[in-house]
């Protein structure tokens, strides 16, 4: 029940009123039976009158009385157009009627010249305003532009959209919904564009590194799409500038996206243009997507490579022979006999390094049949490794052998590096009389360390052909975060075929796992073909990240090496003082130069858990070239890189329009969501839209701080004259 006075109304429910009327009789039969035990004294009838009207008062506010306030607009109402201008309006599937498709762009330009906005300025002021996100037109972000619009426009009447619908980053659009209802804003859209891809190949997404180290082979993911109904084939082409040094062939499931890599081996040093082109087929809509370029550099370095090993084994002595050969490699070994002293000779060492300083330098370690022993190595010598190997950049390879000595890798702290859990059970290993082979899994097929293919040469499986091993040794499963690239032809364990080639990321570094030790059984027939080749690869690609910066006595690693706009980039500064020691007390600064000329400082803090790494991280904010330089001044080194930031694209052509979340907030809000082909119904709904209804703002008495102060004040009054009157 409510009713209204003028500009004044108040509300209350039939049991607020009884309550009310009940509040009324009492309060008027004590005020009477006051008065009368008073001696009918007029100054007591006065002051219980006096109370009276106070209770009156608060009575009615408990109805809560509100004063209505109705402001007239001044100015005409308000209909703001957005117009969509992501790139995925470059989108060229709008059929006209002479057959030729155009872009989305193109058809929202001719709509907004047709006469519909002069008949609806008759009675509002029409806006046409652009829109894509804050990062620019390559993403879309709905959200933001409606949410704008009702924040900075007086008058709104009504929001139109000519859009595709591919928002892409931002909130979900109906995030706005509820905030558009309560303020009575239809939201109309126009959907432009076809909601299934036309005929076409793309190629998506393609990555390669900032650099490689000379021998090292070049990795270039990609992704790819088919938006053909049917199965289509083509090739892959890599071109090295200008040179055509890869093709493949590639094959696509209708309506299929695939992801792959290239793999070559640069001859030279320097700077390489790669092009990756997807062959074109007939019936292709877009031409203008089957290519992608990017950079990479080819540099010479020296990679210092460490083997440990107890017995001079055959695995053992062609790798030391494959490394050596090698000229970007400088080996150390060190074997540690049971029963004889350290090695004497070439490229040997007399002891383990015993501290950071020494263990520093090495980019790669081999550690073979050794283990915990006080004849072998030590709690503290694996704690160096862990940490080289974890906050220093480094790799090891574990590469056991038949005395099962690298089981007692567990009770050290090097067994947070292993990419695999031994099987205790039978710590010798498992031998078998016929040969084993290695099974490539999906992830080794697609891994550049398992591509034994040379330039030139024909493309084979060469893993299915190489010889077989004997031994090899037992692991139970493999730990989180490794994969798995290829596992043992033949043995099962309870989770599957046994893992024998495992690689892992931990930290800043890298581990790999080899479970026979019969990969120099590889040459049988080709000599050092193979064998070199694949330990090549993998030093090289263990030391990788050493290199991404590195001067002498100190390095830069960021992560990732290619970072996109908005990414953030961890930065691990790896200093030495002048004595080659890992500085232990020192600062390090840093400044970062963004492609747009901002300049920021970087403040490096020290790495808790390893003395001589120092930490830092910033945002990729800009595409282009970021420049980075970190500054030691107390062990006067500095350092610079330069990272290739690279646009965010999330708009891709040929994508099809995404029209349910538009229709969803179309009917949350009174609105009307259309297809281009239907925009005349849109039209004719917006000549039907209401005046925005007229601003009412609500005084109300309960809530007045004044009022409550008043109320206050008469109480007071009163207790106070009880006591003047005698009446206490």
């Amino acid at each position: 029940m409510s009713f209204a006075f003028d500009s004044w109304r108040i509300e209350g429910g039939t049991s607020t009123w009884i309550f009310a009327i009940l509040c009324t009789i009492i309060a008027a039969y004590l005020g009477i039976r006051t008065w009368l035990r008073m001696k009918k004294n007029r100054k007591i009838a006065f002051w219980e009158g006096f109370r009276f009207l106070i209770i009156l008062l608060i009575i009615i506010t408990l109805f809560n009385p509100e004063r209505v306030e109705k402001l007239d607009r001044k100015q005409k109402s308000q209909i703001v157009c957005l117009q969509d201008v992501s790139s995925s309006m470059e989108t060229k599937d709008i059929i006209t009627s002479e057959g030729e498709p155009i872009k989305r762009s193109s058809w929202t330009d001719k709509f907004l010249k047709e006469g519909w906005i002069e008949n609806l300025e008759k009675n509002a002021t029409v806006l046409v305003k652009n829109f894509s996100s804050s990062s620019g037109s390559k993403a879309t972000d709905i959200t933001s532009a409606i949410r704008n619009t009702i924040d900075q426009t007086d008058s709104l009447k009504a929001i139109i959209l000519l859009t595709d619908g591919d928002t892409n980053t931002g909130s979900p659009v109906l995030a706005v919904g509820g905030r558009s209802r309560a303020l009575s804003i239809p939201i109309y859209s126009v959907i432009t564009g076809s909601d299934s891809s036309l005929p076409d190949l793309s190629l998506d997404e393609v990555f390669a590194p900032s650099f490689v180290l000379q021998e090292e082979r070049v990795t270039i993911n990609w992704q790819a799409s088919n938006r053909f109904k049917a199965s289509k084939s083509t090739t892959l082409t890599l071109l090295a500038n200008g040179q055509k040094v890869v093709e493949k062939p590639i094959s696509f499931m209708g309506d299929e996206s695939i992801s792959g890599n290239l793999s070559w081996l640069p001859k030279n040093e320097g700077e390489i243009e790669f092009e990756i082109i997807l062959g074109e087929i007939v019936g292709e809509t877009y031409k203008d997507n089957n290519n992608k370029k990017i950079n990479t550099r080819v540099e010479n370095k020296t990679i210092r490579a460490l083997i440990v090993d107890s017995f001079p084994r055959w695995e053992y002595r062609f790798l030391r022979n494959a490394l050596n050969r090698d000229p970007s490699v400088d080996l150390s070994c060190i074997l540690f006999h049971p029963d004889m002293n350290p090695t004497i000779g070439e490229n040997y060492i007399q002891e383990f390094p015993k501290d950071e300083a020494s263990l520093a330098p090495f980019d790669v370690v081999f550690l073979g049949d050794v283990g915990l022993d006080e004849n072998e190595l030590n709690q503290k010598q694996f704690e160096l490794l862990k940490n080289l190997i974890q906050y220093q950049a480094s790799g090891i390879i574990f590469m056991p052998g038949r005395r099962g000595r690298q089981q007692t890798l567990t009770k050290t702290s090097l067994n947070e590096i292993l990419p695999v859990v031994y099987d205790t059970d039978k710590p010798r290993g498992l031998g078998t009389q016929n040969p084993a082979s290695y099974t490539l899994t999906q992830r080794g097929r697609e891994h550049w360390l398992t591509k034994l293919r040379g330039t030139g040469e024909k493309n084979r499986d060469f893993w299915s052909k190489l010889p077989g091993f004997h031994w090899s040794a037992t692991v139970s499963k493999t730990r989180p975060g490794s994969e798995v690239l290829a596992v043992h032809s033949n043995y099962v364990t309870e989770w599957g075929k046994m893992p024998i080639l495992v690689i892992r990321q931990v930290g800043a570094g890298k581990a790999l796992y080899l479970g026979s030790d019969s990969a120099w059984r590889w040459r049988r027939g080709v000599e050092d073909k193979y064998h070199y080749r694949f330990w090549s690869q993998v030093v090289r690609w263990m030391a990788h990240g050493r290199y991404l910066a590195e001067k002498e006595g100190i390095k830069l690693i960021p992560s990732p090496e290619k970072p996109r706009k908005g990414e953030k980039v961890f930065l691990r500064c790896i200093v030495l003082d002048q004595n080659g020691f890992p500085l232990e007390k020192g600062a390090v600064s840093g400044i970062a130069r963004h492609a747009d000329g901002n300049v920021e400082n970087l403040s490096f803090r020290p790495d808790p858990e390893c003395p001589g790494v120092y930490l830092s991280s910033l945002e990729a904010t800009t595409a282009g070239n970021l420049e980075i330089e970190a500054i030691c001044e107390s062990a006067e080194r500095n350092i610079q890189t330069e990272l290739q930031v690279e646009e965010s694209n999330r708009e891709r052509l040929g994508r099809p329009t995404d029209p349910v979340p538009l229709e969803q907030l179309a009917n949350l809000t009174s609105g009307v969501s259309v297809n281009y082909q239907n925009a005349e119904k849109l039209i004719s709904a917006l000549s039907l839209i209401p005046e925005p209804k007229p601003v009412v703002r609500i005084h109300s008495l309960r809530s007045n701080l004044f009022w409550g102060g008043f109320l206050f004040i008469l109480l007071a009054i009163y207790w106070t004259g009880r006591k003047f009157f005698g009446m206490v």
